[in-house]
Order: structure tokens, then C-alpha cells, then sequence
């Protein structure tokens, strides 16, 4: 199983630095993953990756609940969401098999994705509005 390997481009960017800047990184990580899967590499390496892209996220979930609490947000859901991405990532990282490392593939794709345009986007207006640039 392969999933298509996808490219940074403007319909990401949510307009916020340090976020589209979080988010490059993180669609480079998960084109390794992608990568990886697709060239048959070693399951080693692909759990390395992984490893590298739950402390990314992680990285990224703090700094955006920091600007939540900062701001006065309603963060409950969104640190819900965050929660269940890094417990999800970390299953695949413990119990990584070949037919696995597909479908964690194909699962990161979608939601990096998904949460970019459902979660991130919106919460990216309200810094804005709040002078966040």
C-alpha cells in the first residue's frame, strides 16, 4: 500500500508563522514515512521517523495550547484532538509491522491534512484576530 506523497503549497498555509513553519516540517516527516513505506525500508527507520514526528507534534500541540491559554481560548477540544493524534501515533510507533507502516501512513497523511484545514485554520483567524501574525 502506498499513498501519494504531498507537497507544501500555499492552500496549507494558514497564515500564521510559526504554525505554517510547524507544519512544513511536519509534511517533510511524513513524506519519509510515506517514502519509506513505498521503498520497502526497514521498519527501524520508519519507526526513527515516526519517533522524530511524535516529538514534533508534541512540540507543536505546546505551542499552540501556550497561545491558547495566552489568549483566553476554549481549548478543551482542540487539546482533545491532540491527545488522541499523539496516543494514535504512539501505538503505531510500539507496534510497528509492515502492513501497519501502510496504514499509518495513509492515516498520518489524512489527518495532517484534515487538521490543517479543520482544526488549524480556524484557530489560526482567531490569532489573527488577536494580532498573532
Amino acid at each position: 500500500m502506498s499513498a501519494p506523497i504531498i507537497e507544501w503549497n500555499q492552500q496549507y498555509e494558514v497564515g500564521i508563522r510559526f504554525m505554517d513553519g510547524q507544519h512544513q516540517q511536519m509534511f517533510v516527516l511524513v513524506n519519509r514515512v510515506l517514502e519509506g513505506v513505498h521503498q520497502g525500508k526497514d521498519l527501524e527507520d520508519l519507526v526513527a521517523v515516526l519517533r522524530d514526528l511524535v516529538r514534533l507534534t508534541e512540540h507543536h500541540f505546546h505551542a499552540e495550547e501556550t497561545r491558547m491559554a495566552e489568549l483566553g481560548a476554549d481549548a478543551d477540544e482542540h487539546r482533545s484532538e491532540h491527545r488522541d493524534l499523539i496516543e494514535s501515533l504512539r501505538c503505531f510507533t510500539d507496534r510497528l509491522d509492515a502492513d501497519k507502516a501502510g496504514k499509518c501512513s495513509v492515516f498520518l497523511r489524512d489527518w495532517l491534512l484534515r487538521h490543517i484545514e479543520s482544526t488549524d485554520r480556524p484557530f489560526a483567524a482567531f490569532l489573527r484576530e488577536h494580532g498573532v501574525s
